[in-house]
């Protein structure tokens, strides 16, 4: 395995994180029932697996926003910020939260998943979204989040992102498994690209990475203001600088600081099992992870 790599290029924070260095808490969830964006742990049950998955036949109930996760922590944070308009393809842990937060700032999301609309019926009771079949997620949205399985996303319909809003920034939350769930896909894993790069290439419209390794439940507990020495920080990765504005002024509001981490051929440095995936840390702490990660993929996960 090649020693570390440094960095092609600087890579920018986010411009709301005055901390010097990563926070004293930064650290990584536990395995076993926090994992993040689709995270498996390497081992255990799909229980100890998701953050909100229940013991099989127990109905688990939705997880309640907090006052913390109703509030907008944007550093610019303006009382006239307009709504937009948020399609969310996937409402697993990730796509669901996303939801609830999303939601709860006043933004209209519509939310669809590969089951249809009916299986939707409470999350769109409890959040104000609007449950929708998959082809419909996109329309005239400013911004799109496909939080599915790497493996489904070919099976996304054709056509997906042609009814969204000009300019519609794409957010990738996707991570690859290989073992436990996606199979083996060998543009991955024999030409080098990156699982992004892969995704934007089914999707036909550039995306920009982010939440990959950000845990489910930090979407809800997590979120802090601007200068806050708790606020954690989410690498964000593509190659279109619009839309990557774009996906970092919502990850403040979320909360979050960001830090740049480069284009989207540069997104293998927060892929699962490089030191940044699942790192709760602050700007500073996320740029050293990303800088200290190897391109070599980690032996479990490859196929």
């Amino acid at each position: 395995m090649p020693g570390r790599q440094p960095l092609r290029r600087p890579l920018a924070q986010g411009r709301s994180s005055p901390r010097p260095g990563p926070l004293p808490s930064a650290r990584r969830g536990s395995r076993h029932g926090t994992g993040p964006a689709c995270g498996p742990c390497r081992a255990g049950s799909r229980a100890a697996r998701h953050p909100f998955a229940a013991p099989a036949g127990i109905a688990r109930p939705p997880p309640q926003l907090s006052l913390l996760a109703r509030r907008d922590w944007s550093s610019n944070n303006d009382s006239e910020r307009p709504a937009m308009q948020i399609g969310i393809i996937g409402a697993g842990n990730i796509g669901g939260n996303l939801t609830r937060r999303l939601t709860a700032l006043g933004h209209k999301v519509s939310v669809a998943n590969s089951r249809g609309p009916h299986t939707l019926t409470a999350l769109a009771e409890e959040t104000g979204a609007t449950a929708v079949p998959v082809a419909e997620a996109a329309r005239d949205a400013e911004i799109v989040v496909v939080a599915i399985p790497v493996k489904a996303v070919p099976d996304l319909p054709a056509g997906l992102l042609d009814a969204a809003a000009d300019g519609v920034a794409v957010i990738d939350t996707g991570n690859y498994y290989p073992r436990e769930r996606d199979g083996r896909i060998a543009e991955i894993e024999d030409e080098g690209i990156t699982e992004s790069r892969w995704t934007q290439r089914r999707l036909g419209h550039p995306v920009i990475k982010a939440f990959n390794g950000t845990y489910a439940q930090d979407l809800l507990d997590r979120g802090r203001p601007a200068g806050d020495p708790e606020r954690i920080a989410v690498p964000v990765a593509g190659d279109d600088e619009e839309a990557k504005r774009k996906v970092r002024a919502l990850i403040d509001e979320l909360g979050f600081d960001t830090v740049d981490a480069g284009g989207l051929d540069d997104s293998w440095r927060q892929q699962p099992g490089t030191p940044v995936y699942g790192l709760r840390a602050g700007a500073d702490g996320v740029t050293q992870a990303l800088a200290e990660a190897s391109p070599e993929r980690a032996p479990e996960f490859r196929g």
